[in-house]
């Protein structure tokens, strides 16, 4: 598969692809939302007034990847997330109860369901065709990518394929009661110093244009990728990935790794990368955007930029190996769960 548009928004000022990671934010706090972008540009202001925060900033999100890609209208839509529209679902129980089961506007439950996001862009694009939601927590947005290689497989030329979360005041809290979150405020751009127990919670959306062929518009290509719910083995389980795909540890130019501050989660990137990847250069993305269970696309987001701007942020470098990227390693990881993604450069990439 081929990433032949992007459209991110984040804790970062991320919406404009033409600029990338100029301009890095720090927070001082546990959780740290979207930078938010003109949505007038996307929506008239009658919709823009019934949309929530997040239906805003998820479509918004959509649309920035299809123009991007020069596409009006995608084949199919894709979509992972893993707490959906919660926030919006506890808005209406909450109105609902404190008016005695009563009469109450419609408009959070209207929204409050998993497939508005991808409902919206394929109302605002006219998408009539194979519309998915998935939501499998720490997989969802692998879940969404197999469905799209599926997709293309079957003779769709394009898969508009992505994800969003939010910070909601219910999934806070039960991060917090379960001892998940930093518990002292830390800045993000120090969290990998820090060895600290728990995370930086995030939020953000992130889609991309999936296609079966490479254009001039094409960021990188999307060789292969693995899921993997077992903190055993992974060493093996990573080396056979690489060999089913025809790499040895040496041709691994550079390695995203999914560290998230948490010194018992980051752990397992030490030993790995010391023992297989030695000689690459090692990236980390969690403290730009925070841990959610979607992050994993903001990685996405950031290894196509750095195929298309030919460069890599410092902001990213935990080690510089000095090495052309040419081929990018990502390995996500919260607890047990491990996905694992191949991305190539493409030789006719227009920058």
């Amino acid at each position: 598969m081929y990433i032949n548009g992007i459209g991110c928004i984040s804790p970062q000022p991320t919406f404009n692809n033409q600029v990338f990671l100029e301009e890095i934010k720090e927070y001082n706090t546990n959780r740290i939302y979207c930078v938010d972008t003109d949505y007038s540009k996307f929506f008239d202001v009658t919709a823009l007034r019934r949309m929530s925060r997040i239906v805003k900033y998820g479509t918004a999100a959509g649309l920035i990847a299809l123009n991007d890609a020069g596409i009006k209208t995608p084949d199919a839509i894709s979509t992972g997330t893993g707490y959906g529209l919660l926030e919006l679902s506890q808005r209406f129980l909450r109105d609902f109860i404190s008016t005695n089961e009563g009469v109450v506007s419609p408009t959070s439950f209207i929204q409050s369901t998993h497939n508005t996001v991808s409902s919206n862009i394929a109302l605002l694009t006219a998408c009539h065709g194979h519309n998915n939601t998935f939501s499998q927590k720490w997989f969802s947005l692998e879940s969404a990518l197999y469905d799209a290689q599926f997709l293309l497989k079957e003779g769709k030329q394009n898969v508009l394929v992505g994800t969003y979360e939010e910070i909601g005041e219910f999934n806070y809290a039960s991060l917090m009661q379960t001892n998940d979150l930093q518990a002292e405020p830390c800045s993000n751009l120090a969290m990998f110093s820090q060895n600290n127990d728990g995370v930086i919670v995030g939020e953000g959306a992130a889609y991309f244009l999936m296609a079966h062929e490479q254009n001039t518009t094409t960021y990188c290509k999307l060789k292969a990728f693995k899921t993997a719910h077992n903190n055993e083995n992974i060493e093996i389980l990573l080396q056979e990935f690489l060999a089913k795909n025809n790499l040895r540890n040496s041709d691994v130019d550079v390695v995203m790794n999914g560290m998230n501050g948490d010194k018992s989660n980051d752990a397992v990137f030490n030993t790995i990368n010391k023992n297989l990847f030695e000689d690459a250069t090692q990236l980390a993305y969690k403290h730009l955007c925070g841990e959610h269970m979607t992050a994993v696309s903001f990685a996405i987001y950031a290894i196509a930029q750095i195929f298309k701007q030919q460069q890599i942020p410092s902001t990213l470098v935990l080690k510089n190996a000095e090495r052309e990227s040419n081929v990018i390693l990502l390995h996500n990881k919260y607890k047990s769960y491990h996905s694992f993604f191949i991305f190539e450069k493409c030789l006719n990439i227009v920058l």
